[in-house]
């Protein structure tokens, strides 16, 4: 039993599920210690962390696939960088997930070498979304103003891809950010309005392993959720 918590210790595990972040050296095996104290003394323990553990690797595993998913032969490397690319940023109402997905787009390429589309309207907030993801990307992660479009008009993400295609029709590369089971979900409705340019995707870097912890899990639940309504909803 105290074997499963030293292998999660190993992988970082551990770490993820007590904080999510990083903490002092002490604290952390001070927390790994009671956790390790815990499994020896209760056996319930370790079967509880063998199940959460087996939740996260599965919500990972997912999410690694579904970031490879959709994507021309040979497209699946996320270090493909090519000059004058152009990385479709998502728009979303919560700022922290807008700013998370400025920071997917970024990671993702060159920013002195690529073209930034920020797409999304006014949806939930005053200002439209594709221009508060813009001002994060220039002011506080420096991506040169000459390298941002604007889509401000779109409501949704079909409409994302539809009024941002035209702004990447020169574009040798496309990316897509977003968090990955939307990016998937892109860069599918892409594909069907336009097939020629979905032969020019190229995978984001949308996935990193236990970027989130245990939110990978309320994510990939959430996408199901959405998923299951629409197939309901398509169906009346």
């Amino acid at each position: 039993m105290c074997t499963l918590v030293m292998h999660l210790e190993r992988r970082g595990v551990v770490r993820h599920l007590c904080t999510g972040v990083v903490m002092e050296q002490s604290a952390y095996n001070n927390i790994t210690g009671t956790m390790k104290a815990l499994v020896l003394q209760q056996p319930g323990v370790a079967i509880v962390l063998a199940a959460v553990s087996a939740v996260l690797g599965l919500a990972e595993w997912v999410t690694w696939e579904a970031s490879r998913q959709v994507l021309p032969a040979g497209a699946g490397e996320a270090g493909r960088i090519e000059p004058g690319e152009s990385v479709l940023v998502l728009g979303c109402p919560l700022p922290p997930l807008q700013r998370w997905r400025v920071r997917i787009a970024t990671r993702s390429t060159e920013p002195t070498r690529a073209r930034f589309v920020f797409s999304g309207g006014a949806v939930k907030t005053r200002i439209p979304e594709a221009q508060m993801m813009a001002d994060y990307a220039v002011h506080e992660l420096r991506v040169p103003l000459h390298n941002v479009v604007v889509e401000d008009q779109s409501t949704s993400t079909l409409e994302n891809i539809v009024n941002s295609a035209p702004l990447m029709v020169d574009s040798p590369a496309i990316k897509i950010a977003s968090n990955t089971m939307h990016a998937l979900r892109a860069r599918a409705i892409l594909s069907e309005q336009s097939p020629e340019l979905a032969t020019r995707l190229v995978r984001a870097r949308d996935y990193i392993p236990f970027e989130w912890g245990v939110l990978h899990v309320l994510m990939l639940a959430y996408d199901g959720y959405r998923y299951v309504r629409r197939r309901r909803s398509a169906k009346r």
